[in-house]
């Protein structure tokens, strides 16, 4: 009778470590399920970048470098950087209709208002805009050895403000432009703009290091 009962409790005993492993591989297959994807980034350092294979995606860390600074030449603005970007924006008429009752006030806008579309246009009239936003490029951008286009650059790197002057305008718009705050206003009281009055201002993406994900064709990086 001792045998008997000593074999059942090995038995029960071993049954219970073989259930307790089986819920214990269940519970780690649910936490795999679960789990979220973490996306594995490994940067190639831009000064060891292999230029001859061409067509494969990388991440390339290194020091964004230029061979000439990108300018904007209507404006007499130029700057120390891989991209400049110009933004203009102009004090404008806008029409908000809700059903057939319309409304109108003011407000800044980068784009034009064509006000001879309102259901009321005398009295809304926005002049054109005589100025675009414009983005220039460095004459070369390079990272380590690769030569990096200016629109991945522009897509993928942080662009900061870039304060300007209005001495460094030409004579023909030094009469019409002054700073204000950095950037460029022609018009009155910046605190009370008044229709059609102008603000451009500049923005710029900084060399310096950087990180970078594109296409690598031979010694170019590209979007795609």
């Amino acid at each position: 009778m001792a045998r008997r009962k000593k074999s059942s409790t090995r038995r029960i005993a071993l049954w219970i470590v073989v259930i307790a492993l089986v819920v214990v591989a269940a519970g780690v297959g649910l936490q795999r399920m679960h789990a979220p994807y973490v996306p594995v980034v490994n940067p190639i350092n831009a000064e060891h970048s292999d230029t001859t294979e061409p067509g494969r995606r990388v991440t390339i860390a290194g020091k964004l470098e230029i061979r000439q600074p990108p300018s904007d030449a209507q404006f007499g603005i130029a700057a120390d950087a891989a991209i400049l970007l110009r933004e203009v924006s102009m004090y404008q008429w806008r029409e908000r209709c809700l059903g057939g009752n319309c409304r109108y006030d003011n407000a800044w806008s980068g784009l034009p208002v064509d006000s001879r579309k309102f259901h009321v246009p005398e009295g809304h009239e926005n002049p054109p805009l005589p100025f675009a936003d414009a983005r220039f490029n460095a004459g070369e951008i390079h990272l380590g050895g690769l030569t990096v286009a200016p629109e991945l650059a522009a897509a993928h790197l942080a662009a900061v403000s870039y304060p300007v002057h209005a001495d460094a305008l030409p004579p023909n718009l030094a009469a019409t432009f002054r700073e204000v705050d950095g950037n460029l206003y022609a018009g009155g009281d910046p605190a009370r703009p008044k229709i059609g009055e102008l603000r451009v201002s500049y923005r710029i993406v900084p060399t310096g290091a950087a990180t970078l994900s594109g296409v690598q064709r031979g010694a170019k990086l590209t979007e795609n």
